[in-house]
């Protein structure tokens, strides 16, 4: 049994690409993609099976057979193999995290988008049927940008993306606890979505804990299983998404951002900064000036 492992394409992958995608023709067998490979541990993965048959299984063993069309949405975390039956095709895609958040970016759905980040996810046939022929033009879209070197093809990468995203929320079941693996409205979910509400806010993880009343070891517990990160670790990656944000698509001085994140030290902000990112907000302020063709964020749209 072949078993393939990103970057798929038959050219050399570009150093570093935020984005591998590829066609998956019909094929006399079956075959395997290895969640993640070696080189890929910083990626999330996205597969579109219009026709045929598929499988995800697990490292603990626990395996989800799929039936065309459907998408599915394996977050960095996630560990095992996808399979995908012979004669099946569709899209598949590997795409850097740190586009992935990017992208998200302040959108008024950012909240509920955030919920695939650490989530094994499937829009199942029923929510994907009806939409098929747009969904399947985005992701054919998507490999061919990701192919090739083209003015604006960084923004185009990120537009298909971001309406993939959308999609993938919509056909779900996010919204009402279907289409998660595991289901139902989990510590960690609720967790997620008071840090979108009071990142700002100073708060502290034994305060997050008492909203969601269950003890600090318990949300500590749950977060280490579900991302592998603490609860402190994903409120600081938060914090350091939406100081890069701003430091980005701002003018704001340093000082007024690392107030508006609840910061009330400009010099505790400076270090809180330098010892996430391994750069000072100014150093990265100076190194993030993007060519015109980079990938915008939701917020940036009309």
């Amino acid at each position: 049994m072949p078993v393939r492992r990103f970057p798929v394409d038959n050219r050399p992958c570009v150093p570093g690409a935020a984005v591998i995608a590829e066609k998956m023709e019909p094929g006399f067998a079956r075959r395997t993609w290895s969640i993640p490979s070696l080189d890929d541990r910083t990626r999330c993965h996205l597969f579109l099976v219009a026709h045929g048959r598929a499988e995800f299984v697990a490292d603990d063993g626990l395996g989800v057979e799929l039936a065309a069309p459907l998408v599915v949405w394996l977050p960095r975390s996630a560990r095992g193999e996808f399979h995908l039956a012979a004669g099946a095709d569709g899209v598949a895609v590997a795409v850097a995290e740190d586009l992935v958040l990017r992208i998200v970016g302040d959108s008024p759905v950012a909240a509920h988008l955030r919920l695939l980040f650490d989530r094994e996810v499937v829009a199942p046939p029923e929510r994907v049927a009806s939409q098929l022929d747009e969904i399947a033009t985005l992701f054919g879209a998507l490999a061919r940008e990701s192919r090739q070197s083209q003015v604006g093809g960084a923004a185009m990468i990120g537009l298909y993306l971001g309406l993939i995203l959308l999609h993938l929320w919509r056909a779900s079941g996010l919204d009402s606890g279907r289409g998660v693996r595991g289901g139902g409205a989990t510590t960690v979910q609720r967790f997620r979505q008071l840090i979108e509400l009071h990142y700002r806010d100073a708060m502290r993880v034994d305060q997050f804990a008492e909203m969601l009343g269950v003890s600090r070891a318990h949300l500590h517990e749950a977060c280490l299983r579900a991302t592998g990160r603490t609860p402190l670790a994903l409120l600081h990656e938060r914090l350091i998404e939406e100081a890069r944000l701003r430091l980005d698509l701002t003018t704001l001085p340093i000082e007024a951002i690392g107030y508006g994140l609840g910061f009330r030290d400009a010099g505790y902000f400076n270090r809180f900064f330098k010892r996430l990112t391994g750069q000072s907000p100014g150093a990265y302020r100076r190194s993030a000036v993007r060519p015109s063709g980079e990938a915008p964020s939701f917020a940036a749209w009309p």
